[in-house]
């Protein structure tokens, strides 16, 4: 049977009882493709990175309209800044979500790089004046959030058996994460010109994070998150105070061959009545360059793949298309430009919009 709940991985055991961490890691990673996080504050943000990160998401949706559009994503040909309600398309809809998208401060790549490259690139702030802590604290968040998933990655490996450091090849130096932080007006506040609800609403549509891993700190006790089992059930994420949602991407499938499962997920808008729903994804990312290479894999967790994969008959929810990295013919960096680009048509068709052609005629 597939799964029904999602796992606690609790990582103060990672010295008291390190075989059974390892343990529950390699179940969450192969059987679920999702985990909740508790004790992580030793490796990572502590309660107070925590109570930062989450009020000044709140006061950065309190701010005037025209000053969230002045760090607009429009603005930014490296896809980063604010995205206004409606704005980003999942699963051929609309995510009814506003959103500012944050990354590793890095400068824009050379004129003669490869043109994924220019997934990074300098963010878009906020006024100081207006958000006086936002910057200080979001960069202080990106830092700590690294230490984790730098520490977290390490037991990645040694839950499938290989060396901690067999995937550092996968990263360079100054890697770049991705983060988000993203308001869900509940459905009370979705209500069209003549005062009906907006039909057919969906915070984020069913998808697969195209990333290494994900780190989620939900900010308000909503529970709208919600993952699909093998046999097409939708499981949702509990929201378990001063834990963190982890989920695999399918950069990370791709590397383990398809051992490690990003699984489709989504998100439903907030009940009426329920308020907005804040959240803070956090993304961990490999080197844009990065490509295949043989990770050694033991036979044991390769046959538990192979097991869990007989009960995939197909996924039982339509996700549209998403490009999925192809480590053996390509660098990973053009899969996450190319989705990048469908999912944030306007941006594309102002910075790229050969590119944007391009892909759009794929799908």
């Amino acid at each position: 049977m597939s799964f029904s709940e999602i796992p606690v991985v609790d990582l103060s055991q990672a010295d008291t009882n390190r075989a059974q961490l390892l343990h529950q890691i390699r179940h969450a990673l192969i059987e679920v493709g999702f985990l909740l996080l508790t004790n992580y504050q030793d490796y990572g943000p502590t309660r107070e990175d925590i109570a930062a990160i989450t009020e000044q998401a709140e006061e950065f949706f309190k701010l005037p309209q025209s000053v969230k559009d002045g760090c607009s994503m429009i603005h930014s040909k490296h896809f980063l800044g604010y995205t206004r309600l409606a704005n980003e398309i999942t699963a051929g809809r609309i995510d009814w979500r506003e959103q500012i998208d944050l990354a590793t401060e890095l400068p824009a790549p050379p004129e003669d790089a490869p043109i994924y490259r220019n997934i990074e690139g300098p963010n878009l702030w906020p006024d100081e004046k207006a958000a006086p802590k936002f910057r200080p604290v979001v960069l202080h968040w990106i830092d700590k959030m690294t230490q984790l998933s730098t520490y977290f990655r390490q037991l990645v490996c040694e839950a499938l058996g290989i060396d901690k450091g067999a995937m550092e090849g996968y990263f360079k130096e100054n890697q770049q994460c991705k983060m988000k932080i993203v308001a869900y007006p509940d459905a009370g506040a979705l209500t069209s010109n003549d005062g009906q609800s907006k039909p057919d609403g969906q915070g984020v549509g069913p998808h697969r994070d195209s990333d290494f891993l994900t780190y989620i700190h939900q900010a308000t006790p909503h529970t709208c998150l919600e993952v699909q089992n093998f046999q097409g059930e939708w499981i949702p994420v509990e929201n378990v105070p001063n834990t963190l949602v982890v989920n695999v991407g399918q950069t990370l499938e791709a590397i383990t061959q398809g051992v490690c499962k990003a699984t489709i997920h989504r998100v439903i808008t907030p009940k009426s009545g329920s308020g907005t729903r804040i959240s803070i994804p956090f993304f961990s990312t490999i080197d844009l360059d990065a490509r295949k290479a043989a990770l050694g894999l033991p036979d044991e967790v390769l046959k538990l793949r192979d097991e869990r994969d007989k009960l995939i008959d197909k996924w039982a929810v339509d996700v549209g298309f998403q490009f999925s990295p192809d480590l053996a013919k390509y660098p990973v960096g053009r899969a996450v430009f190319q989705n990048r680009i469908k999912s944030h048509q306007d941006v594309a068709q102002k910075w790229w919009p050969e590119i944007y052609k391009e892909v759009m005629s794929q799908f």
